[in-house]
């Protein structure tokens, strides 16, 4: 008698990791590519970061709560766990509809990457 496997009996608590790792990855990356980038082009001078490997730095540093680097080898793209990459995919997203304050995400990655933040008077 065949029994059916647990992926065939319950298909959504088994999806391929890669195949959900790879709809995040690849949804993250237009985000920080493409959509950040080109939102804060039409926002002038409102959004303190433009370039999308900006965009990359502050999201995965603020998934990790470090310089992202301490925690993920490079390239980061491709060793994002599952978890991470749905987390950075999130975050892009909440970036995007402005849900989440750019200033502080941008701030908080010069703080853990060391560096002086930009004084204004």
């Amino acid at each position: 008698m065949h029994t059916p496997s647990l992926q065939n009996q319950f298909p959504h608590a088994y999806l391929s990791k890669s195949t959900e790792h790879t709809k995040n990855l690849r949804e993250f990356l237009h985000y920080a590519k493409n959509v950040l980038p080109s939102i804060a082009s039409a926002k002038k001078n409102a959004w303190p970061i433009h370039h999308d490997h900006c965009f990359m730095r502050v999201i995965l540093d603020n998934i990790v709560g470090c310089a992202w680097y301490e925690v993920i080898p490079s390239p980061a793209y491709n060793n994002l766990t599952d978890e991470q990459a749905s987390a950075a995919l999130n975050l892009a997203r909440q970036i995007a509809t402005e849900n989440v304050s750019l200033h502080v995400l941008n701030q908080r990655s010069k703080q853990w990457r060391n560096k002086q933040l930009k004084l204004e008077f």
